[in-house]
C-alpha cells in the first residue's frame, strides 16, 4: 500500500507535468480533502498507508485537477475574508485581489464594524463581497445585484451557508438598485477577449465569460458604474472598484466629470494599481 508521502510526491510530479501552477500546494490540499483532515495534519501522517478506497478517491480528484479543473470547484469552497464561499461554474471564483478590496474598504474607509451602513454590491456573482461585508458589518443593510440568475442562485446559497443577511435582486448594474448608499462596491468584468484567451485554462474554460470580458479595452462596465454611482450615494459616500491593469489611473482622472470630490488608487499585493476608490463630496 502506498503511503501519504508517496502519494503526495507522485501527485506533485503529475501536476507539474500538466502545468498546474502550484503543484505542491494543490497536491497537499487535494489529499487533505480526500482524507478529511487539515493540510498541516498531512505532515504527521506521512507514513500512513492509504486504503484502496481512499486511493481511488484521491485518484479521481487528481485526474480532475490534472485536466485543469479549478481547485476551488473540486474542493467545493473557497475561504474569503471571513466567509466560506461555495464555488462552481455559475460564477467567478473569488480572487485574492478581491479580498484585498474588502480589506481596503474595512480598514481605510469603514473601520467601525458596528456602523449601520447601506451597502450595494454591483455584479455580485457568487456573492463573495456581499456575504463577507454582511458578516463584517452585522448592522448594515447589504444589497447585491447581478444580471445572471444562475450567479444569484449561487450567491443566495452562499448567504445561507454563512448566515449572512443580504438582499438579492436580478439587475443590470443600477437598473433595479435604490439610492442613499454609504458604499457601492464592484468587481465588474474588466478583461479584454485577448487577455482571456491568454489566461490559464482554469479561467478561460471554467469562469463565465460574461463575468470576465468588457468592451472598450476592458473599461466599458467600469465607466458605466463610475458615471452612474454618484447619484446613488449619500453625501460622503464611497465607490470602490476593482480594475484591470492600467484602468485605475484612467478612472481616477475622470473623477470630477463623474461627480466625485476625491479619487485614490490602491495597489494589490503584487504592487499593481488594481483598485480605484472614489469619494462623493460630504456637502
Amino acid at each position: 500500500m502506498q503511503t501519504v508521502l508517496e502519494i503526495l510526491s507522485k501527485t506533485e510530479a503529475f501536476f507539474a507535468q500538466k502545468g498546474v501552477p502550484s503543484p505542491k500546494t494543490d497536491a497537499q490540499l487535494l489529499l487533505a480533502h480526500a482524507l478529511e483532515c487539515k493540510r498541516l495534519e498531512l505532515f504527521l501522517r506521512f507514513d500512513e498507508p492509504l486504503s484502496e478506497d481512499r486511493l481511488a478517491k484521491v485518484r479521481e480528484l487528481v485526474r480532475r485537477r490534472g485536466r485543469r479543473e479549478p481547485l476551488q470547484h473540486i474542493l467545493g469552497t473557497q475561504e474569503f475574508f471571513g466567509a466560506s464561499i461555495k464555488c462552481d461554474s455559475r460564477a467567478l471564483i473569488p480572487r485574492p485581489e478581491t479580498e484585498e478590496l474588502c480589506e481596503i474598504i474595512s480598514e481605510k474607509f469603514f473601520p467601525d464594524g458596528a456602523a449601520p451602513l447601506e451597502i450595494l454590491d454591483l455584479g455580485t456573482g457568487g456573492g463573495a463581497i456581499a456575504v463577507s461585508l454582511a458578516l463584517r458589518y452585522p448592522n448594515a443593510r447589504v444589497e447585491a445585484v447581478d444580471k445572471s440568475a444562475d450567479a444569484l442562485a449561487l450567491a443566495r446559497e452562499n448567504a445561507a451557508l454563512n448566515g449572512a443577511r443580504v438582499e438579492f435582486a436580478e439587475s443590470d448594474w443600477f437598473e433595479r438598485a435604490g439610492e442613499g448608499y454609504d458604499l457601492v462596491v464592484s468587481n465588474p468584468p474588466y478583461l479584454t477577449e485577448e487577455e482571456v484567451a491568454a489566461a490559464e485554462p482554469e479561467v478561460r474554460a471554467h469562469d463565465p465569460i460574461c463575468a470576465l470580458v468588457s468592451p472598450d479595452g476592458g473599461m466599458a462596465d467600469l465607466k458605466k458604474i463610475l458615471f452612474s454611482a454618484a447619484d446613488r450615494l449619500k453625501p460622503g459616500g464611497i465607490l470602490a472598484l476593482e480594475c484591470g491593469l492600467g484602468h485605475a489611473e484612467k478612472l481616477a482622472e475622470m473623477r470630477a466629470d463623474a461627480g466625485f470630490a476625491d479619487a485614490e488608487v490602491f495597489r494589490d499585493a503584487s504592487r499593481r494599481a488594481r483598485f480605484a476608490v472614489f469619494a462623493k463630496s460630504a456637502k
